[in-house]
């Protein structure tokens, strides 16, 4: 069997990780391979998918708000090598993705995410699990991207609930002493200069209505996700790694990290949990599903001997 390492120590690993600090500096900090790193990764985000998948269900939401989060994988999907005569499919495990997530507006709980491309067939499936994982009435706000009232009617319907986008509107990039800046590689600050509101689907209160929340934690994932960094070497160089990073992350938001606005987790926030989990925690939980897993391996393998 491969040596473990001590739950201590994963929990270290997994602090790091999320606090931003590359693979191969962690692997240097704690004088482990690289390799065991990412199979902690590997491991901890699944279980991380399977705890949420299992849990967060039937959340009484008031407020959701659902947005897109751009990152590539091995390289820009621009910088691919394009299909020839003799490769005629391009590598679908490469190039640009989206981390569709959706934030319940009052407890901040992240309750449903997906990676994939920005097409209907991702944007579909993503809908249909945000709806099947709350109950009652809900008011729903994204942004103006033009598939979102496709998919909501789809998902949800014409009753039970209400819809609406906001649009934010930039003005002119400007220098720090408010003259415009030149268009080019460092084009300055553009400042909001208003939201618009409109309502898409029953009747929304245009006064609540924002993206704002969903998007403040997307700024969360892009500083302190490694992978999501801007003109770094940390991104993903593989897809399946790369989901399994997020859901870590988004695992330590939900049930480890204190939001400073609620002063408590998100997951506590939302009724799902009772206490604020440690790392510790997490690592137990990973090594649970990882015994439930193989007791359910063992059990298929006896009944087929058995058949």
């Amino acid at each position: 069997m491969n040596k473990r390492l001590s739950k201590e120590k994963q929990a270290l690993v997994l602090a790091a990780l999320c606090e931003g600090t590359p693979i191969e500096a962690v692997a240097r900090m704690f004088k482990i391979g690289t390799n065991t790193i990412t199979r902690v990764i590997r491991e901890t985000g699944e279980a991380f998918t399977d705890y949420v998948d299992a849990n967060f269900r039937d959340l009484p939401c008031a407020r959701i708000e659902m947005d897109e989060q751009w990152q590539y994988v091995g390289c820009h999907a621009g910088r691919m090598p394009k299909p020839t005569a003799v490769y005629q499919k391009r590598d679908k495990t490469r190039g640009d993705f989206w981390l569709w997530a959706c934030i319940d507006a009052d407890t901040k709980l992240v309750f449903s995410h997906k990676i994939g491309k920005r097409d209907m067939h991702t944007g579909r499936a993503f809908v249909e699990d945000v709806r099947a994982r709350i109950k009652g009435p809900v008011q729903i706000a994204t942004d103006n991207f033009r598939q979102y009232p496709f998919h909501v009617r789809a998902a949800f319907g014409y009753e039970g609930f209400s819809y609406g986008t906001e649009t934010k509107v930039f003005g002119e990039p400007e220098l720090l002493n408010g003259t415009l800046a030149r268009l080019g590689k460092n084009e300055g600050v553009r400042k909001m200069k208003t939201a618009q509101r409109e309502a898409v689907i029953g009747s929304p209160d245009l006064g609540t209505l924002t993206t704002s929340h969903i998007e403040r934690t997307f700024l969360t994932v892009r500083q302190e996700l490694k992978r999501f960094q801007r003109k770094g070497l940390g991104y993903s160089k593989d897809l399946e790694t790369h989901k399994a990073a997020v859901a870590l992350f988004l695992g330590v938001y939900n049930f480890v990290r204190v939001h400073k606005t609620l002063e408590t987790t998100p997951a506590v926030a939302a009724g799902v949990e009772f206490e604020r989990w440690d790392l510790e925690r997490g690592v137990e939980m990973t090594a649970e599903y990882f015994r439930r897993k193989d007791d359910a391996k063992f059990e298929a393998a006896f009944a087929e001997l058995e058949g």
